[in-house]
């Protein structure tokens, strides 16, 4: 709250002032005051007016100090009116109540939007393994009929599980801390695992594999962090080169942290559009022109989970070489058994 501000919003108080000292003034003048009489008359006047409003100002600024130093300490700030004092004048406890009564129905509305989310999300995730009970079906029908027919029936099935393994997690994104547990993890185990649920991918993109990583143990959730895995896998099967398509997986020791990096010689990413490719709903040219089913969801999920995990997810990549997915996992006790 400045002074000047405070000043122009007394504008009028000091021009109804001026202009009534002005005709007392007058008045007394035409009675016979004296000059000096009417001089100590008006300085009185203004000096007690001066006063007043610095007084007042003084007042209003520590008020509104205390108010905005409340509102900064709230992690739900609009919660404001259900802390602050009222005040002493009429209408600040007058605005005070509306502003009461105003939080009081966003509080309202608020709980409302997030039963109706809570439900949506329960309903979601009933679907999700309501779903799960036909695609298991199928797949045992095809394992018990293997034809060549049923091969890209379950090439098709794996890429139905993979988008509805996506929703699931994208749905449990803000809750992760209720379904995940931080311990040692085998992370080449842990890759192992994504290749093999994606090995009908690999084999069907004619893709290879390079694996170079030793036995190491890092602090994560094996189920959250195959996922992410995973996905990393998808977006290198989908950006692949035509031929002589190739995935080189190993691992690197930084300063203070473990890394694993999944590196591609696919089409790669411009340098316009690197920095943006953990956005929700960004796909850029590659998403545009060789994969028109793109949908920008994916390394957006992984981002989010990485840092409720406390894992980095960095990008290395040169347009029409390689792509370079660098995670990282905090170099702690955990990574010694």
């Amino acid at each position: 709250m400045h002074f000047g501000d405070y000043c122009k919003s007394k504008a009028g108080t000091v021009l109804l002032n001026a202009a009534a000292l002005l005709v007392l003034s007058v008045f007394l003048y035409l009675v016979n005051n004296s000059g000096t009489t009417i001089f100590l008359i008006d300085a009185v006047w203004g000096l007690v007016l001066f006063l007043f409003l610095c007084a007042e100002y003084f007042s209003r600024k520590k008020y509104f100090s205390e108010i905005m130093t409340v509102l900064g300490g709230l992690p739900q700030r609009y919660l404001i009116a259900e802390v602050m004092k009222p005040g002493y004048r009429l209408e600040d406890k007058l605005y005070w109540e509306i502003l009461r009564k105003s939080n009081k129905s966003v509080i309202e509305e608020i709980h409302k939007l997030e039963c109706s989310q809570k439900e949506y999300k329960e309903y979601i995730e009933s679907w999700i393994h309501e779903v799960k009970t036909p695609i298991t079906a199928i797949r045992l029908i095809c394992g018990n009929h293997k034809e060549e027919f049923t091969k890209n029936i379950l090439f098709e099935l794996d890429g139905i599980e993979n988008e509805v393994e996506k929703v699931l997690y994208y749905v449990r994104m803000e809750q992760v801390y209720q379904d995940y547990l931080i311990h040692p993890v085998h992370l080449r185990e842990v890759v192992l695992s994504a290749i093999r649920a994606e090995k009908r991918h690999f084999i069907q993109c004619r893709m290879q594999i390079d694996l170079d990583m030793p036995e190491l143990s890092v602090p994560t959730d094996e189920k959250w962090a195959e996922f992410i895995i995973k996905q990393i896998f998808s977006n290198s099967m989908k950006y692949r080169r035509e031929t002589g398509a190739r995935i080189k997986i190993y691992t690197e020791n930084r300063e203070k942290q473990k890394s694993l990096v999944i590196e591609d010689n696919g089409c790669g990413i411009s340098e316009e559009e690197i920095g943006r490719i953990f956005e929700k709903g960004f796909t850029g040219k590659n998403g545009r022109l060789k994969n028109n089913n793109a949908t920008g969801i994916g390394l957006y999920i992984c981002r989010r989970l990485c840092e409720k995990l406390r894992m980095g997810i960095f990008c290395e990549s040169e347009a029409g070489s390689y792509t370079r997915i660098i995670l990282t996992f905090p170099d702690t006790d955990y990574n010694r058994f």
